[in-house]
């Protein structure tokens, strides 16, 4: 009730913010009906009968990673409708590119009240209902609990319980399954009043979430960039204010010094691309856009779902968000994928224990600030045995976490029989 009544004064408080970012700045354009419950027909056609699943990943980097869930859930129930929701519209963007075909609707999931909820479960009317990383709310899961779905989590993680212990073990009597990424997490979430024997750990799906390129590709990947050719590349991905002051000032450094670099910048807003061209200028730095065709010492990815790619060419990639101690990192796993040394920041927010586990591995390396960016990144460009041992170090920590999408989805696709 408490819930409830504070989740209906704040969507009332955020209302004219949400009007106003509409009008203003075109945000939120195409999401309000979704996120209300109403979803169009043509939608709608796939889920005239029962026995949908439904599959929720908050934003882009969740939906990366659920995607070879997805796929191999797909297999294992290949009669059932699939539909996928997010909450970001750059989850929505990156499912529209990694999941077309793969499921039959891809929208956005509504609001957590109940008068929306109810209106979409009556729509969709799923049969299993899975939360990708524990992107849990309360009225949606007890909702489709109630209507007879089994719900459940997959690769969920979980701190320290902020919510009281009552609350949450209301919530997580709806909740069939807990797939959990850890051992620390599965021991967090009965903590925060999981029943034990629903709780289980199955691994981090992000380990599985992306595949490698064509290595054949490679060199008609790097011309499509306009790499020089010999150059060694920088990739800093999901990039911040906080992170983009050091990576410039570090690129145009070590060229001033005769290392032939170029730097590949990918913010993690599309509102950072102009400032981001126009600090660039202001270091003497030349920069294109990758929509604009050109070239110069950075290249700055204004596109959706080519980070990944961009990591193939990387000699070294800097991760963003790690500047910022009220963010944390991004997605560390992706360059290591690539074979690629990972250069991170000191706040890592919940990817703590995921960074660590890369540092004790020797795959990456902490830079706590500028300077140490600089030094980071020079000793890995001049030294390619050092560069090298990083990028095996990496390789041994994914082929010993591999393999949760197809133990996730076995587990999942269980309680529908």
């Amino acid at each position: 009730m408490i819930y409830n009544v504070a989740l209906h004064l704040g969507a009332l408080l955020c209302l004219p913010f949400w009007l106003a970012a509409r009008l203003l700045r075109g945000r939120y354009r195409g999401q309000f009906k979704e996120r209300m419950g109403i979803l169009p027909d043509e939608l709608l056609t796939p889920f005239a009968g029962d026995g949908a699943v439904w599959i929720h990943a908050a934003s882009a980097g969740e939906t990366a990673a659920a995607t070879p869930l997805v796929r191999r859930l797909r297999d294992l129930l290949p009669r059932r409708p699939f539909l996928f929701t997010v909450t970001s519209r750059y989850g929505k963007e990156m499912a529209g590119k990694r999941l077309k075909g793969v499921v039959d609707a891809i929208a956005f999931s509504p609001l957590d009240l109940p008068f929306f909820c109810r209106r979409f479960l009556r729509r969709i009317r799923p049969s299993l209902y899975v939360m990708v990383e524990t992107d849990l709310w309360p009225n949606l899961v007890t909702l489709a609990k109630r209507r007879g779905a089994r719900v459940a989590v997959a690769s969920g993680h979980a701190g320290p319980r902020t919510f009281p212990r009552p609350f949450w073990r209301n919530v997580f009597r709806s909740v069939d399954l807990l797939l959990m990424q850890s051992e620390a997490d599965a021991r967090h979430i009965v903590a925060r009043g999981a029943p034990p024997e629903r709780v289980h750990v199955g691994g981090n799906l992000k380990f599985d979430g992306a595949g490698r390129m064509d290595q054949a590709a490679l060199p008609a990947w790097r011309a499509e960039l306009k790499l020089p050719p010999g150059a060694r590349v920088l990739v800093a991905g999901s990039t911040l204010l906080e992170d983009e002051g050091p990576v410039l000032d570090t690129v145009r450094d070590l060229r001033a010094e005769g290392i032939d670099l170029v730097a590949i910048v990918a913010p993690r807003r599309q509102e950072r691309v102009a400032p981001l061209l126009d600090a660039c200028s202001a270091r003497g730095l030349t920069a294109a856009r990758r929509t604009g065709g050109g070239a110069g010492a950075v290249l700055v990815l204004d596109t959706m779902g080519e980070l990944q790619r961009a990591y193939e060419v990387a000699d070294v990639a800097y991760v963003g968000g790690g500047m910022t101690p009220d963010v944390g990192l991004h997605n560390v796993i992706e360059p290591l994928v690539c074979e690629t040394p990972v250069l991170m920041g000191p706040h890592r927010g919940k990817a703590r224990r995921l960074a660590e586990e890369v540092l004790k591995a020797g795959a990456g390396l902490e830079v706590r600030d500028g300077a140490a960016l600089k030094d980071a990144l020079r000793t890995l460009l001049v030294d390619p045995a050092r560069r090298q041992a990083v990028a095996a170090a990496g390789r041994a920590l994914l082929a010993a976490h591999r393999g949760a999408a197809d133990r996730q989805a076995l587990r999942l696709a269980e309680l529908l029989r």
